[in-house]
């Protein structure tokens, strides 16, 4: 990480898919982690369904505004495949796109699934990942958002620690089993990305 550049975080999706708790618990994990961060989000028309989106900028040094410009953020964490187009224009050149290829179709004319595939594909540090199949496999069918910032977390510099203290803190309410299923979900995102690469 560079000392004292501004760093950039873009989390995207849909109403009802946890964008905003998502983006809290980054938020946390690198304050925790001894960097300045501040967060900004944006809702859609509609609370579910509609889309949302949220900004976390980070740095060494103190920082005066939460929002990023187009062209600067390091990392994009899409839930939903065509919201990850959306806000692609966002990365800079060498950022990564971590993005769930499972739709949100809230809308008509919602474009062929191949062509948006074949679209993000195309943007350099792209992670596309099947979260349907994920969820199956782990019998926990929110696994996909937790599962989407197990890998982002291998491009922040937070360590294990951090991320499972504030994950078990943020679902500790809802019990042990359903806190365990999204250290599981985390687990298994983190292990979908070989490369450790900082920002």
């Amino acid at each position: 990480m560079s000392e004292h550049r501004i760093h950039g975080i873009v989390l995207c999706g849909v109403g009802g898919q946890g964008v905003l708790s998502l983006a809290q618990i980054v938020l946390e994990a690198l304050r925790r982690s001894g960097l300045q961060a501040l967060q900004s989000e944006i809702h859609g028309m509609s609370q579910r369904g509609g889309s949302v989106h949220a900004q976390v900028c980070f740095s060494e040094v103190p920082l005066s505004s939460p929002i990023i410009d187009e062209g600067c953020a390091d990392l994009l964490v899409a839930l939903e495949p065509l919201e990850a187009l959306r806000y692609v224009a966002m990365l800079r050149m060498n950022g990564h796109l971590v993005v769930s290829e499972e739709p949100q179709v809230n809308m008509e004319g919602y474009p062929p699934l191949e062509d948006i595939y074949a679209a993000l594909k195309a943007v350099r540090g792209c992670h596309l990942v099947d979260t349907e199949d994920l969820a199956r496999k782990l019998k926990h069918k929110q696994a996909g958002g937790m599962a989407l910032l197990g890998m982002a977390s291998k491009f922040l510099p937070v360590t294990d620690e951090v991320w499972f203290e504030v994950i078990r803190q943020r679902f500790e309410a809802k019990g042990a089993s359903v806190t365990e299923k999204n250290i599981e979900a985390f687990h298994a995102g983190r292990g979908l990305v070989q490369e450790t690469v900082g920002v």
